[in-house]
């Protein structure tokens, strides 16, 4: 009753190509929504689940300008996956205490249990369920400890919230249109269940975070 229909759209950012001040500034509205709207706290809560060890080796799919990884400690060693040299570029401009990687996350550039946890946020709900399977499988091959992902429930709630926030000025003219739109190709957590149990993971558990929120933890 409180779920909408699942609707696949093409978000604007994912097909920008140059960094334009549309662009820099939907990268910065990802960076304000992660800080003020829970997204930093449910990715760090989220990797401190899977090891509380200070030295992990933590690779993030999607990395974007890689705000979440600097958001761990930095004994860890941080790795930002991401397909776009534009976002990389960006990442970099803010210093050079992350490695970052052009990478598909269909064919990760990494060795087999080379890193101890892959992660994503808000990366989950830009592939259909078959892709996300793959992607998943993928990560296990890489990682030793887990696969570790966040992002939005698809409900009404968070996506009255976006509309709210998308009728005003505050954010860019790319993320007016691209935060509903995750909103409404997100999953719930029986579907994430439901592609989890399909992976060749040896157990995994999927659980509600904060903000309308989900985790999952795919463990090796």
């Amino acid at each position: 009753m409180l779920t909408p229909r699942r609707i696949a759209v093409h978000e604007h950012l994912d097909h920008e190509s140059e960094l334009t001040p549309d662009v820099l500034r939907s990268l910065d509205d990802l960076r304000g929504i992660n800080r003020w709207l829970g997204g930093t706290l449910a990715y760090r809560t989220l990797v401190e689940r899977v090891s509380l060890r200070r030295d992990l080796t933590v690779a993030d799919l999607g990395s974007g300008t890689a705000d979440l990884l600097r958001s761990l400690p930095s004994t860890h060693r941080r790795i930002g996956l991401d397909l776009k040299l534009g976002h990389h570029a960006v990442a970099r401009a803010d210093g050079e205490d992350v490695a970052l990687v052009a990478a598909d996350a269909f064919r990760i550039p990494l060795l087999d249990h080379s890193v101890d946890i892959v992660t994503s946020s808000h990366f989950f709900h830009h592939f259909d369920p078959d892709e996300n399977r793959r992607i998943l499988d993928e990560s296990l091959r890489v990682c030793r400890l887990a696969v570790a992902v966040t992002d939005t429930r698809r409900h009404y709630v968070p996506l009255a919230f976006v509309r709210a926030v998308s009728a005003t000025p505050l954010w860019s003219p790319i993320t007016r249109f691209d935060a509903p739109a995750s909103v409404r190709q997100g999953y719930t957590l029986d579907e994430v269940r439901e592609i989890a149990a399909a992976t060749g993971a040896r157990r995994f558990e999927v659980f509600r975070m904060i903000s309308y929120r989900f985790g999952l933890i795919l463990w090796q």
